[in-house]
């Protein structure tokens, strides 16, 4: 009964906030369930349970998102006329080009990626994946690709609330003010936050007193994976939507779908050149 149980509350969770890893679903299931113990242990159940679902075909195996392992292939085509439909049906107009500032999103875990790569990618905004402490190598190229844009550059980031996590985005903005004296900068964590913590009643561990980064580091700690997908990717559409000028993106979707049917246009003049 508790493996039934279980199984109908991972797929309540999966079907809520699709695509998603199985960490993020097992942080999910902790929040609401005894049944999975936050532990190594209970990462285990997640994982053999989902597993068990998709292979019972109670699941689409789609659903859940590894991020750890790809495949990389070359672009090619069958004909040119199939390259010309591809970008014609693919084709958007750069977006940012014409808005009044410049918007970047960070996230501290990949494995987030899956859950708000949605909202970017529709906003054609950059989502940067750093891993905890970013290197001086990433910082300086962060700073290069700002450094000479006249608008307003907001960073937004994603990230665990513990001594690493707050001293690893406070140590980018650091790096990338440095790096770039003249730019316009904005910084801001929309996730993991103390009053995220308080209204949301998110699960809390016992902050590690080994990392030599808790002496100024108060409370317990909590993991950015303990907060609902879609509040997510909610607050992700919300940070980014907040810039946007309405106006000029209408104007750009309009030359948007002019130039969409002029590359279209190109492939009916092949065929009547054939």
């Amino acid at each position: 009964m508790e493996i039934s149980e279980l199984d109908d509350l991972l797929i309540e969770i999966v079907a809520e906030e699709n695509p998603v890893t199985v960490r993020r679903v097992f942080y999910s299931a902790t929040t609401k369930t005894d049944l999975v113990p936050k532990s190594e242990a209970g990462y285990s159940v997640v994982q053999r349970r989902l597993l068990a679902l998709r292979r019972a075909e109670r699941m689409p195996y789609y659903w859940i998102a590894d991020n750890t392992r790809y495949v990389v292939k070359p672009l090619s085509y069958d004909s040119a006329d199939e390259a010309l439909k591809l970008t014609a049906a693919l084709y958007r107009k750069a977006l940012w080009l014409d808005q009044p500032s410049v918007v970047q999103i960070f996230t501290e875990k990949d494995a987030l990626v899956s859950v708000v790569q949605p909202v970017t990618d529709e906003w054609q905004v950059p989502l940067g994946i750093m891993r905890g402490c970013a290197s001086e190598s990433f910082i300086y190229e962060e700073a290069q690709s700002v450094q000479r844009e006249r608008r307003k550059t907001y960073f937004y980031q994603l990230g665990d609330h513990d001594p690493t996590g707050v001293m690893a985005w406070e140590k980018f903005e650091e790096g990338v003010r440095r790096f770039a004296p003249n730019a316009n900068l904005a910084f801001d964590r929309i996730a993991v936050t103390e009053q995220q913590i308080s209204e949301m009643d998110l699960p809390t561990r016992p902050t590690k007193k080994s990392d030599s980064r808790s002496a100024s580091f108060k409370g317990d700690s909590v993991e950015v994976d303990a907060i609902p997908a879609p509040v997510l990717r909610d607050l992700v559409r919300a940070a980014i939507e907040q810039h946007v000028d309405q106006h000029q993106l209408r104007a750009t979707k309009v030359f948007e779908e002019s130039e969409r049917d002029l590359l279209l246009s190109l492939t009916q003049g092949r065929r009547e050149a054939w």
